[in-house]
C-alpha cells in the first residue's frame, strides 16, 4: 500500500516522533504521557505495580523506541514527488505504523488530559485547539490505514476521503 504525505505532514511525524523519543528516554513518572503509555499493572497493589513494572518497563520502552526508528527508516527511504512524500507499506510495516500512531495519539491525548476535555469550550485557534487537530488529523490516519488492513473494521463510506488518489495523507 501506498502512504503519501505532505511536507507539512512530514515535518510534523518527524517532529512528534522526536518529541515522543525524548518521553520514552526521560521517563517521567509523573508525566501523564509516560502514565498513559505505561499504565499501571496492578491496580490496588503498589508495591506489586512498581515490581512488574520494574520487570518489563525496560522491554516495553524498547518496544516503543524501535516502533519510533522503523517509522523514521521509513520516511527516510521514502520517494518524493514533489514536496509529497510517497511510502510503500506492506502489511507489517502497516501494522507498525498503527502502533506508532496510536502512541503518538495516547500521548498527546494525555498531555491535554483528553478524557477530562470538552471540546465544545476549545477555541480551535488555540494551541490546545491545534493539539487536538494533530491527534485528530493523526486518528485519520489511522482509519485510512485500517480500512486497507482490515476493511470490514472501518465503514469507508463514513470517512472524507479526498477526491485525488495522490493528495495528502492518502493511505
Amino acid at each position: 500500500m501506498r502512504w503519501t504525505l505532505g511536507g507539512l505532514e512530514e515535518e510534523l511525524l518527524r517532529t512528534l516522533i522526536a518529541s515522543l523519543a525524548e518521553v520514552l528516554a526521560g521517563v517521567d513518572p509523573r508525566d501523564a504521557a509516560v502514565q498513559r503509555l505505561f499504565p499501571r499493572t496492578v491496580s490496588d497493589d503498589d508495591e506489586a505495580d512498581a515490581e512488574l513494572r520494574g520487570l518489563i518497563h525496560e522491554d516495553l520502552a524498547g518496544v516503543k523506541r524501535a516502533g519510533l526508528d522503523a517509522l523514521t527508516e521509513l520516511l527516510d527511504g521514502g520517494s518524493r514527488r514533489g514536496t509529497s512524500l510517497r511510502i510503500d507499506l506492506d502489511e507489517d510495516e502497516t501494522l507498525l505504523v498503527l502502533g506508532v500512531l496510536n502512541d503518538l495519539r495516547l500521548a498527546i491525548g494525555a498531555r491535554v488530559g483528553i478524557e477530562d476535555l470538552d471540546r465544545a469550550d476549545v477555541d480551535p485557534e488555540s494551541q490546545l485547539g491545534y493539539r487536538l487537530a494533530v491527534m485528530d488529523h493523526l486518528g485519520l490516519w489511522q482509519e485510512l490505514l485500517l480500512a486497507i488492513v482490515d476493511p470490514p473494521a472501518v465503514h469507508v463510506h463514513d470517512l472524507d476521503l479526498p477526491d485525488e488518489p495522490d493528495a495528502p495523507g492518502d493511505a
